[in-house]
């Protein structure tokens, strides 16, 4: 059974809107400097500044949009690699509060370190995430703790 490589992505809106932002002033320093309505000075720091910032922001955001990915060397969580041999087992915890409702991934190591909470809501395409999780547990005979519901 061949397993997919399985990425999820959270959008970053505040490097994004300032990317466009800076788009839009470099678009404005080069309709100053084509039109020469404004001194050549202030048209020259607004495109630079505008093209600097686009692409800073955009590149910023598209590279730390990636979160979680299952792999068949482990689970991916914020550059950090978790192998399915340290795995003992994993749960999904849904907290219910009074207007939200909040999903995570639970995983359980085999030596003593605390589980590891991964929050699921703000992620793309959040719902696959448990079906994905159980194809490779039982790939890699990893148990499954069940849905743990908690009241908040």
């Amino acid at each position: 059974m061949q397993l997919p490589v399985v990425q999820y992505r959270r959008h970053r809106v505040a490097y994004s809107v300032a990317a466009v932002f800076g788009f839009l002033a470099a678009c404005q320093g080069y309709y100053w400097l084509a039109g020469g309505q404004v001194a050549s000075f202030l048209g020259w720091i607004f495109l630079i500044a505008g093209l600097i910032a686009c692409c800073g922001c955009g590149w910023t955001a598209i590279r730390n949009s990636l979160v979680l990915e299952l792999n068949r060397e482990g689970i991916m969580y914020k550059k950090d690699l978790y192998g399915w041999n340290t795995l003992r087992s994993y749960a999904i915890r849904k907290e219910i509060g009074e207007s939200s409702l909040f999903t995570y991934l639970v995983l359980y190591f085999n030596d003593s370190r605390n589980p590891l909470e991964i929050q699921l809501d703000w992620l793309d395409n959040s719902e696959s995430v448990p079906e994905k999780m159980e194809a490779y547990a039982k790939y890699f005979h990893i148990g499954f703790d069940g849905v743990i519901r908690k009241e908040v």
